[in-house]
């Protein structure tokens, strides 16, 4: 049995021949750091998401999901995942990077593709799309770098390029890895994390009045949909030395797979466990890792979610499922592939 405090690992080697470029570009990942490597590259990043940066995120942020929000139909069913879901992303991709639309729908391809690495490595299928999508981010990220050295913006690449503390920054390639992961873990988590949040709304609305009810809870709201229905249902995390856990040898180098919807589920950590409830405090989950490898876009996701579940309250006097679910099977989880919806807008008021 799988517990919040006691996890029973499922271990798997990942064979890096199949693809030394995605393997390296796992183990730059802050996620899969350890040690003083990975404190000094999360305080550096901690430092860069300071206020002024991210309020100024979530002015721009506001505005995208307005606009998407105004998009949606008022009079016929609708696929939430492509009309509003799926854009969403790309157009945050925009002041995260202070890039231009046009640019940030390519990069954010490349970041729907890019994201597939483990399923690629376990598989051995798409491997080479995927691979390729992950170099035209780095290469694309590469050259975003050189162009804003001396000529720095208001974004969030920009400010990690010039973080510093006690003389210490963040390195170009450094830079590379961190702000592709943080674009694709707080920005493609999104793409695929709301819906199923949306979803568990739709089956329980009495918890949709909740949030109308008090809008202060969108944050503790989204916490809840990642608890209740997580994106990742395993995350991966390699040995870094031979040990023995629960009387199980495992060598350096072996992966190590938690199982999240047991540990977000674990009964002795979460009173009624099976039940949808936004008000509860705290909803403790492992979407977003634990601890010290916890997701470096954990901040910038739930905002973006927050926002958009914020946005959709007040466009919609109602929204309703208009057709069942579908879904879209992985090695790392589960996705919707569709979730057509019906929605009633709020009424103008006049006068």
């Amino acid at each position: 049995v799988l517990r919040c405090v006691d996890f029973q690992f499922a271990f798997n080697r990942i064979d890096a021949t199949k693809s030394p470029y995605l393997a390296r570009a796992i183990e730059h990942e802050l996620l899969n750091m350890h040690g003083d490597a990975h404190k000094r590259l999360s305080r550096l990043l901690k430092k860069a998401l300071r206020d002024r940066v991210v309020e100024g995120m979530r002015r721009k942020i506001a505005d995208i999901v307005a606009e998407l929000v105004a998009g949606l139909p008022a009079d016929g069913p609708v696929d939430f995942c492509s009309a509003f879901a799926d854009p969403l992303p790309a157009r945050v991709l925009g002041p995260v990077f202070g890039i231009a639309y046009e640019q940030a729908e390519g990069l954010n391809e490349w970041i729907r593709i890019g994201g597939r690495k483990i399923d690629a490595l376990q598989s051995g299928v798409g491997i080479a799309e995927v691979e390729d999508a992950n170099r035209r981010i780095h290469d694309y990220l590469r050259d975003l770098l050189a162009q804003r050295r001396g000529n720095p913006g208001d974004d969030l690449f920009s400010e990690m390029m010039q973080v510093e503390i006690d003389g210490d920054r963040i390195g170009a390639e450094e830079l590379v890895f961190l702000s592709g992961e943080l674009a694709s873990a707080g920005v493609d988590t999104t793409r695929a994390q709301l819906p199923l949040i949306l979803n568990a709304f739709l089956d329980h609305p009495q918890e949709w009045d909740k949030l109308r009810a008090d809008p202060g809870l969108a944050g503790r709201a989204v916490d809840e949909g990642m608890r209740f229905a997580p994106l990742p249902w395993v995350i991966p995390h390699r040995a870094t030395r031979d040990m023995i856990y629960r009387d199980i040898a495992f060598a350096e180098g072996d992966l190590a797979f938690v199982m999240v919807p047991a540990a977000n589920r674990d009964p002795s950590a979460t009173e009624r466990p099976d039940e949808f409830i936004i008000d509860r405090a705290p909803a403790r989950h492992f979407a977003f890792g634990a601890g010290m490898h916890s997701c470096p876009g954990a901040h910038l996701a739930k905002m973006e979610m927050s926002m958009a579940l914020l946005g959709l309250l007040e466009a919609c006097a109602d929204i309703q499922r208009a057709a069942p679910p579908e879904w879209e099977p992985g090695q790392e989880g589960r996705t919707l592939r569709r979730l057509d919806i019906t929605i009633r807008k709020m009424k103008p008021l006049h006068g």
